[in-house]
């Protein structure tokens, strides 16, 4: 039950804190639920395909392929293979809910949808590695699949939303594509590094990487918030003069 509870509790900090970016209209907390739930059995599929991918090659070339079988190890089986069946929920299933109707949605549905997968493989870490791995990986790990997420989501939101118009088709596939390939590049990043030992230059890197994270998806839930059609309407000068006037 301690393993549980502490390879929950950062998934379930960080979908609080992202779940209160949705100022204007949140989404109903059984979609939260699902959305958080349908990550954690994506974890499972993830699993399954990897396990498939990495059969495809030699498991000596892993450990010993020097820089190119890092590469494959990050970008292929952690980066499209994870993100892949993170991607797959978020698209089949929460893009259709009615419930989805702004941009910001796809970012808080991403970030919840990797933060049930992050939770399931905390566990399963933490099961066979001990607590005492649990500090670095709720400093970085967890928080970098929130991330990847929200990425991930901030593209879905606005292909679903893509204004009308002569150039609606490319956004779509534009937003689309970037949907799936920003986090994986993020996440094979990430994995690339931690790939390369765990000294404090390895650490310095995963430190900077997740500060570039926060950034860049920060600015993103920013973007969707001023993006957002139940976001209240800016008062005009002459609106506040008739305010004090009592009209």
């Amino acid at each position: 039950m301690l393993i549980v509870l502490v390879a929950a509790a950062p998934s379930l900090a960080l979908l609080a804190y992202f779940y209160l970016r949705d100022r204007y209209e949140r989404e109903p907390l059984g979609h939260l639920v699902a959305a958080y739930l349908l990550g954690a059995f994506a974890m499972f599929a993830a699993q399954g395909l990897g396990t498939v991918v990495a059969d495809l090659v030699s498991a000596d070339w892993l450990h010993t392929g020097g820089e190119p079988a890092r590469v494959f190890d990050a970008f292929v089986l952690a980066g499209v293979i994870e993100e892949l069946a993170k991607w797959v929920v978020l698209i089949a299933l929460a893009y259709a809910w009615r419930e989805f109707d702004e941009p910001l949605d796809g970012l808080i549905y991403g970030v919840a949808i990797a933060l049930g997968f992050a939770t399931v493989e905390n566990l399963l870490y933490l099961s066979s590695r001990g607590l005492a791995i649990a500090w670095h990986r709720a400093i970085f790990a967890v928080p970098a699949h929130a991330l990847f997420g929200g990425c991930m989501g901030f593209y879905a939101g606005r292909a679903k939303f893509a204004p009308a118009g002569a150039g609606r088709q490319r956004r779509f596939r534009l937003s689309l594509v970037l949907s799936f390939c920003v986090p994986v590049a993020f996440h094979g990043a990430y994995d690339f590094a931690l790939l390369h030992g765990l000294g404090w230059k390895v650490w310095l890197a995963i430190t900077l990487l997740s500060l570039g994270f926060w950034i860049f998806v920060l600015r993103r839930v920013k973007r969707a918030q001023r993006a957002s059609p139940f976001r209240p309407k800016t008062m005009m000068p002459s609106d506040f003069r008739a305010l004090r006037r009592g009209e």
